[in-house]
């Protein structure tokens, strides 16, 4: 990910938040999935490249063409910032088979962005598409704890319990015979 320096175009994340469209909560969300650079600086004089804004409205569009983040995150590697600003890069059109990254796939035959297909869709056309994405706690060699998100915040903090629980509990026996 490249991006702009000079002089007078940085922004607060107030200023990012209201050029883009975006909340601050998915602006940092897409810095810790390595979608967006961080800040220069800390607090409240931290600063963010101004070609964010850009940036942040190309991975909606991208996400509203039903791609993932992951793959997003690869297309847009080596994208500058200004190449985006200025329209000069295009994401590489989708086939019509269904991939991997898309959230209703099957078989990628190799497209190059991990993709295929139109935008799917359940029902008819107009029916809305929930959007959720699968993270995996391995708790121990062999035992996973599979969570489907976005979670509501009181799954999430029965989650981050359990978590926590079987981190206190790591290294104990799984099974009565073991004892």
């Amino acid at each position: 990910m490249q991006q702009s320096s000079e002089p007078g175009d940085w922004l607060t994340i107030e200023e990012l938040e209201k050029r883009s469209g975006e909340s601050t909560r998915t602006i940092r969300y897409y810095m810790l999935n390595g979608l967006l650079s961080g800040p220069v600086g800390q607090g409240s004089a931290a600063r963010y490249p101004a070609g964010h804004a850009a940036r942040l409205k190309q991975i909606r569009a991208l996400q509203d063409e039903g791609r993932q983040l992951a793959s997003i995150r690869t297309l847009l590697e080596g994208v500058s910032d200004d190449d985006l600003n200025a329209g000069r890069w295009q994401p590489p059109p989708r086939t019509s088979k269904s991939g991997p990254g898309d959230r209703f796939g099957s078989d990628n035959s190799g497209h190059p962005d991990g993709f295929g297909g139109g935008k799917a869709t359940y029902g008819s056309p107009d029916s809305a598409v929930s959007r959720s994405q699968w993270e995996r706690f391995e708790l121990e060699p062999g035992v996973e704890l599979h969570v489907r998100r976005p979670l509501s915040t009181g799954a999430n903090r029965r989650v981050q319990r359990m978590i926590r629980l079987a981190q206190e509990y790591k290294g104990l026996p799984l099974f009565e015979e073991e004892v």
